[in-house]
């Protein structure tokens, strides 16, 4: 365990959610979270969030921890079977009806084939297919790009393996949270197949932040609760960095109140991708609502962080025992 790294990460927390304490306080802090990473497996960032340093135990049963996290994990995914999720060419192929995009894997495609590409989109995202968070998206322009030079470039490692995707195009309301970066819906689902049920455990508006071109909630991006029956964020929005906004900060756009388009039709799309995975039931998958009404499917996610779906609602780990208690 890196002890440099759990120092850095205790201050930055404790800063974020309690702000400057003296000597005494930070001592107590540290020891409150050592105790509570041994009792009830809490990470730095579930003490803090959570506010474990404050509640008493019948609160901290609510949570799932970062120790929980892993039960739910160990016991709903089979872990031969998570490549699905995890390698984006493998995701593309088993999910291809439901991207609603174009793609092109560099290693298998012909010169022909990327310049093709490239004068279809004006402009398009380069991917590494193990990447995660958003990590090392890139977005391209087609025009005056030297197509083979960039292939070239793209399969030079052997070790690195990128796929090109078409960008993509949401409904107005969504886009004007944040028009820099596709504003993705996250819909975690735990799939029950002794009662062939899936469950939708939580979801999430992610929006983009700073006029960054990705969502992502540990790139700026801001989360928002949504009520999963109504369709309604029910909460402010959040950043890793505890602010809230009840509006967007750049754009202005009212966050708390708003309706998800299509809401009835995005549970019915993510219902049917759960079905296909019986060996990988617990999902936080990403998806996109077209002007049209349309759906992609972006992500599965397969080890969905626990914290994003609990900040600024409630502990969901009761929810989630009930259901495992089926596995």
């Amino acid at each position: 365990m890196n002890i440099k790294y759990l120092y850095n990460r205790f201050y930055q927390m404790k800063e974020a959610y309690i702000g400057p304490t003296n000597p005494f306080r930070t001592c107590a802090l540290w020891f409150g979270w050592l105790a509570n990473a041994v009792l009830y497996g809490a990470s730095i960032s579930d003490y803090f969030g959570y506010g474990f340093y404050k509640l008493k135990h019948i609160g901290k049963q609510e949570f799932i921890t970062y120790r929980r996290f892993h039960k739910i994990l160990k016991k709903a995914n089979n872990q031969t079977d998570i490549d699905i999720c995890r390698s984006k060419i493998h995701f593309n192929n088993y999910f291809a009806d439901l991207l609603g995009r174009e793609w092109i894997d560099t290693q298998n495609a012909s010169l022909k084939d990327v310049q093709n590409f490239t004068k279809r989109h004006n402009y398009f995202f380069i991917k590494e297919i193990l990447s995660f968070r958003g990590i090392g998206v890139r977005r391209i322009e087609s025009k005056g790009l030297d197509v083979a030079a960039f292939l070239t470039e793209c399969n030079v490692d052997p070790q690195a393996h990128y796929i090109l995707e078409e960008p993509l195009h949401e409904i107005e309301s969504i886009q004007e949270f944040h028009p820099w970066s596709i504003n993705t819906i996250r819909i975690v689902t735990l799939f029950d197949t002794t009662t062939d049920t899936v469950h939708f455990m939580n979801a999430r508006l992610r929006m983009g932040n700073k006029k960054n071109n990705v969502d992502n909630f540990h790139f700026e991006g801001i989360g928002a609760n949504i009520d999963v029956e109504s369709g309604i964020i029910n909460g402010v929005g959040y950043d890793t960095h505890n602010q809230t906004y009840l509006i967007h900060p750049l754009t202005g756009k009212q966050i708390i109140g708003f309706q998800m388009p299509y809401w009835d039709k995005c549970k019915q799309f993510i219902e049917k991708a759960a079905r296909r995975m019986p060996t990988v039931r617990y999902v936080g998958w990403d998806l996109v609502v077209k002007p049209d009404g349309a759906m992609c499917l972006i992500e599965a996610n397969d080890n969905a962080d626990h914290d994003f779906q609990q900040l600024h609602n409630k502990g969901l780990w009761q929810e989630y025992k009930a259901i495992l208690k089926h596995f």
